[in-house]
């Protein structure tokens, strides 16, 4: 027996589900213009499938109007081996299940799989809505084959008469490092094929509306010393600015960070260690060095005076923030403040952005990005950006992308950017396809989720599952997952929410629609997300909210 169903996006469909109490019939949906909007078709076979696959009629809307299949895709949703829960999971109350067990995420990059008997397939649909598509309902098919088997699964979209902004009002930043490029497709650095995988990279995250590049300042700007004084090369810097430009995916460029703990958790920051290169291109290592370095300030301090020059002569200058150090606690708030001063002194234009994990930084970065749950309705340093980041940490009840977490934790990270009048997100794990602190030997994030830190000894640090990364390395491509594609939705839902808002200043608040805006607002402020840790956990409460939200955007045109 082979039959489907379809489940929304929101459901982590496992290996065992059968259709849900709200499973449909038929792929339906409702986007605005510039949205993706996305589905999941459920296979189960009694027998195996040898080959299973899929492909799309277009769309056919109002007076002619169409969609083409073009603008359709699928993926397989593949399932990454759990073997231990995320530490803090209230006794199972936090996550969707318990391990050890195969947990849906990853996309495989293939169009064709084998089914196996008597396990569910999920098949994620998503529909890009073109800018130009006329508002109204659509018809079309998703045609699966099944060896010789074909069954049709009816498509229902309904175009929205408005559309999403292309670039979003929201900064979004998830740390790339190309350092897991190199090992996993055993590529040279700045290779032909290096620059190729940067560029799908940069493609992936556009599409996700990440819009703010970790930029490697000293990997990208090589210095050399010259007589008394340095020279830069900004060849590699300007290409990888350039590629991400591209995409959409550098609004913001954002500058490595100059220091780090010279030991410790409590222990001060310093300068990082920095490699030169002889006019003979031989490389001299330099060492870490204290803040207070008279040779270190003197080199850093060319280095960025003239990497402003350089960003004003291309134009990007108001473009580029700059990190300092990584989570400074109070311990050591004072080499932090030293840093910061440094920074300042040498570009006083320069927004300065970190993770912080003190209140006591007031007065070193413009942009200020705390925890999410260190977020609070108070009132907020003049002068300052509020961002918030996730990581390790926060896990228990707070929202999170945790691989055990449900899609609605990750997702509604962004209705809580809008909650806080936050407006940007970090995330330092985009391809950390690497061992967490050290672990030995080579990890497969597609059967591992923490970075091999169940290896570590006890005390160290492990990583919850499914921290180290949202997306997966292919063969050839970088593969999306359901993590990857709530984030993008949580983005999507913020410019419901600034539409909305927009919609109410345009409108007056005395307008009648307008007051019946505002009251919905408050009502999902009140209601949806009281804080970071009392919100709700309905999909479906979720999905009716954003269909009002959607509803009172039409009524305000």
């Amino acid at each position: 027996m082979l039959f489907w169903w379809v489940e929304d996006s929101l459901k982590k469909i496992f290996q065992d589900a059968g259709p849900s109490s709200e499973s449909s019939d038929a792929v339906r949906l409702k986007a605005a213009r510039n949205e993706k909007e996305d589905a999941q078709v459920c296979v189960r076979s009694s027998r195996p499938v040898q080959e299973l696959s899929g492909a799309f009629t277009g769309l056919a809307g109002p007076g002619g109007a169409a969609i083409p299949s073009s603008a359709l895709r699928y993926d397989f949703v593949g399932y990454i081996p759990l073997h231990e829960n995320t530490a803090n999971n209230g006794n199972g109350a936090h996550i969707v299940r318990r391990a050890p067990g195969f947990f849906p995420d990853p996309f495989i990059e293939w169009p064709v799989v084998r089914l196996h008997p008597d396990l569910t397939q999920p098949i994620w649909i998503t529909v890009s809505v073109p800018e130009g598509a006329a508002p109204g309902d659509y018809r079309g098919t998703f045609i699966l084959r099944a060896d010789e088997a074909t069954m049709e699964v009816p498509i229902h979209l309904t175009v929205r008469p408005f559309a999403l902004p292309q670039k979003s009002r929201l900064w979004l930043t998830n740390w790339f490092t190309t350092g897991s490029l190199e090992l996993w497709y055993r590529v040279e650095k700045f290779s032909d094929r290096w620059w190729e995988m940067v560029e799908k990279v940069a493609r992936n995250m556009g599409e996700h509306r990440q819009n703010v590049i970790l930029t490697p300042l000293f990997e990208l700007i090589p210095i050399t010393r010259q007589g008394d004084g340095f020279t830069y090369d900004y060849s590699r810097f300007d290409r990888w600015v350039e590629i991400f430009d591209r995409y959409g995916a550098a609004e913001l460029i954002e500058g490595s960070h100059l220091g780090g703990r010279i030991g410790d958790w409590e222990s001060e920051f310093v300068f990082h260690g920095q490699t030169l290169y002889r006019e003979d291109g031989t490389a001299e290592k330099l060492p870490a060095a204290p803040i207070s370095d008279p040779a270190r300030r003197a080199l850093l301090r060319d280095f960025l005076q003239k990497l402003r020059d350089h960003l004003r002569a291309m134009g990007w200058y108001d473009r580029f923030i700059l990190h300092q150090a990584d989570e400074p606690i109070p311990a050591n708030e004072p080499s932090y403040r030293e840093l910061s001063a440094f920074v300042r002194d040498a570009l006083p234009e320069v927004r300065r952005i970190d993770a912080v994990m003190s209140e006591g930084v007031e007065g070193c970065v413009e942009i200020r990005v705390p925890q999410v749950q260190e977020v609070t309705d108070g009132p907020r340093p003049e002068g300052e950006d509020l961002w918030f980041y996730t990581c390790l940490a926060p896990q228990g009840p707070y929202p999170n992308r945790f691989l055990d977490f449900s899609s609605l934790k990750t997702r509604i990270l962004h209705w809580l950017n809008w909650r806080y009048g936050a407006v940007g997100f970090l995330h330092w794990g985009y391809n950390f396809w690497a061992g967490w602190l050290g672990v030995p030997g080579a990890v497969d994030p597609w059967n591992n989720a923490t970075g091999s830190s169940e290896r570590l000894q006890v005390g160290r640090q492990r990583l919850p599952p499914g921290d180290p990364c949202v997306v997966y390395p292919g063969e050839d491509k970088i593969c999306n997952s359901i993590r990857w594609e709530m984030v993008r939705k949580g983005m999507e839902d913020y410019e419901y929410f600034m539409l909305l808002e927009e919609g109410i200043r345009r409108a007056g608040e005395d307008r009648p629609a307008a007051r019946e805006a505002r009251a919905l607002l408050d009502e999902i402020w009140k209601t949806l997300l009281k804080n970071h840790s009392e919100y709700t956990r309905d999909d479906r409460a979720l999905l009716d909210a954003r269909e009002r939200l959607a509803e009172a955007i039409v009524q305000l045109m």
